[in-house]
């Protein structure tokens, strides 16, 4: 629950305050975000988009642009009124489905370590990434295939 805060807290979410029922619904979001990014990876745009659909409406996503706080105007994506899941949730799809309707479904990937369930944006040029993190996924499977090389050698 004190996670939900502070990622609340961190980008901004104003509005409603996080409630103990928003843990349980945002892990069942991430599942669900997670399988937009898996059938995009698949090249499934016509999945991916009944999906994200089916979440923006379930959580009310209802963008419009506002000004607050000295900031200039920006997008909130749902009323302040909804649940944090649900604001949360809704943002993280209309960005999946920005990507999604800008031709770039293919750059949201899965980190390829099996011991990570991470899912990324691969902003390299030839979209060739991987992993979510170089230093930590890449590096322990790069220095795993290195030990066994060695131990095979030896």
């Amino acid at each position: 629950m004190a996670d939900v805060r502070e990622f609340g807290r961190r980008y901004a979410f104003h509005g409603r305050p996080a409630e103990p029922a928003d843990a349980p619904r945002l892990r069942d979001y991430r599942a669900r975000l997670d399988a937009v990014v898996t059938v995009c990876e698949a090249g499934d745009a016509a999945a991916a988009t009944r999906m994200l659909n089916a979440l923006l409406a379930e959580t009310g996503a209802v963008p419009q642009v506002v000004a607050h706080d000295g900031r200039g105007p920006h997008i909130h994506v749902s009323r302040p009124t909804a649940p944090m899941a649900d604001r949360i949730a809704a943002h993280l799809a209309m960005g999946l489905a920005e990507l999604l309707v800008a031709g770039e479904s293919r750059r949201m990937a899965t980190c390829a370590s099996p011991t990570c369930r991470e899912v990324f944006l691969d902003l390299s040029r030839n979209r060739s990434r991987r992993y979510c993190d170089s230093r930590t996924c890449g590096n322990r499977l790069h220095v795993a295939a290195y030990r066994a090389r060695k131990a095979a050698a030896g």
